[in-house]
This record gives C-alpha cells, sequence and structure tokens, in this order.
C-alpha cells in the first residue's frame, strides 16, 4: 500500500537527517572546544569569521531544520497509517457479523 510505502520512506529519510544532524553538531560542537582551547591572547586576536563557526553554525541549522521537517512527515504518515489500519479493522470486523 502506497501509505506503508510513503510512511517506510519517511523513516528511512528521518534516520538520514538524524545522523546528520548528530554529524553536524558534533562538528560545531568540536570547533567550538577548538577555540576555548587557545589561548587568551590568540582569542583576543581572533575573529568569528576568521574560524569555520560561522559555516558550521549554518550548517548545523539547516541540518537541523531538514531533521525537524523529517520527523514531522514521518510522524505525519504514521499517524495516518495507524488511522487507516484502525478503520480497515473495523470495516473488516463489521463485515465479519
Amino acid at each position: 500500500m502506497q501509505l506503508e510505502d510513503a510512511t517506510a520512506a519517511a523513516q528511512s529519510v528521518l534516520s538520514i537527517k538524524e545522523s546528520e544532524l548528530s554529524s553536524a553538531s558534533e562538528a560545531l560542537s568540536t570547533a567550538k572546544s577548538k577555540l576555548k582551547s587557545l589561548n587568551p591572547e590568540a582569542q583576543q586576536t581572533l575573529h568569528v569569521n576568521d574560524t569555520e563557526l560561522p559555516e558550521l553554525i549554518s550548517a548545523e541549522l539547516q541540518a537541523r531544520e531538514e531533521y525537524n521537517t523529517a520527523k514531522a512527515r514521518c510522524e505525519t504518515n504514521a499517524k495516518y497509517l495507524e488511522l487507516f489500519r484502525q478503520k480497515m479493522f473495523r470495516e473488516a470486523k463489521s463485515s465479519d457479523r
């Protein structure tokens, strides 16, 4: 059935997006740790644009947005699949009578 296929595909995409979000968050965290580990003099002379932080923040935000979209799609598909299954069960049960 198409709804089951769509739900399975949405779950697969969600898994990929979750992995991408994790990678982006980890890269951002690593970059922040590197900056914090610099000596205070180096931190004073460093500008944000001299680092990879803007790109990493942007990548993390995009990954988070894509993950949230995939999660919402997956939840919506699962909800409608469950409603469809309940309807089919009720119809099958009523036709058995």
